[in-house]
């Protein structure tokens, strides 16, 4: 089994959660950019393109974001 890990590192917060699919991962990320563009960005209208808009928010020093995919053991194990 596998599990959609998103990190977020901005104004020096790091945000992390699970999906069970990069589709998932990336609505969540652009909600996040969305509703931070403003603040981040007061005088600029984000672009219309996804992938431009994630990149012009997230070429800050220190703010960066990463979609990762990882496997999980089903089978659990207490230790």
């Amino acid at each position: 089994m596998s599990v959609v890990v998103l990190m977020i590192e901005h104004l020096g917060k790091v945000f992390l959660s699970t999906h069970p699919n990069h589709a998932i991962a990336w609505s969540t990320l652009l909600s996040y950019v969305n509703g931070a563009w403003a603040e981040h960005f007061p005088d600029r209208p984000p672009p219309d393109n996804e992938d431009e808009r994630v990149t012009m928010f997230f070429a800050g020093e220190g703010d960066e974001y990463v979609i990762a995919e990882a496997d999980v053991e089903t089978d659990t194990t207490l230790h």
